[in-house]
C-alpha cells in the first residue's frame, strides 16, 4: 500500500480498541434491571390520551355543524358541489367525521390497553417480588 493509501485509509478507518469493534460513543444495549416502570405514571399516561380524545370529541361536536354548507344558489352545480362537499365532511364512510371518531376510538383504545398493561405489570411485579422476597423500587 502507498503512503497516500495508508493516509486514505487511516483518515476514514481507526482500528477499534480492545475487542469491541464499535467505537466508544456507542451506548451499550440496556438490559431488563436498568428499566424501572411506575406503574402510577403509566396509569397518568393513559388519563392524558383520554383527556386528549374527549377534547378533540367535543370539539368535533361542536365544530361539525359549522363545516356543512348550504348551496349558494338553487343551480345543479352549486347543488351538485355543495352535496359533495358534504358527503366528504359528514357523510360518507371515508367522511372527516367518520375518520376523526374513528381516531377517538382508537384513543380510548390505546388509553385502556395502557390501563391493562399497568395492572399487569403490578401483578407481575406482586408476584416476583413475593417470589423473590425482594422489597420494591417504587411503593404501590
Amino acid at each position: 500500500m502507498s503512503d497516500n493509501e495508508n493516509l486514505v485509509t487511516n483518515a476514514f478507518y481507526t482500528k477499534p480498541a480492545g475487542g469491541s469493534g464499535l467505537p466508544t460513543t456507542v451506548p451499550g444495549i440496556p438490559g431488563a434491571a436498568d428499566l424501572q416502570i411506575e406503574p402510577d405514571k403509566v396509569g397518568a399516561v393513559a388519563k392524558v390520551i383520554v383527556d386528549q380524545a374527549d377534547a378533540l370529541e367535543e370539539r368535533l361536536s361542536q365544530k361539525l355543524a359549522e363545516l356543512r354548507i348550504d348551496a349558494p344558489s338553487a343551480d345543479v352545480v352549486s347543488t351538485k358541489a355543495v352535496e359533495a362537499w358534504n358527503d366528504v365532511i359528514t357523510v360518507g364512510e371515508g367522511s372527516y367525521e367518520k375518520r376523526v371518531r374513528a381516531y377517538v376510538q382508537n384513543l380510548r383504545t390505546l388509553a385502556d390497553q395502557i390501563r391493562a398493561a399497568a395492572r399487569t405489570y403490578r401483578a407481575d411485579d406482586d408476584a416476583t417480588a413475593e417470589s423473590l422476597g425482594e422489597r420494591r423500587v417504587f411503593p404501590v
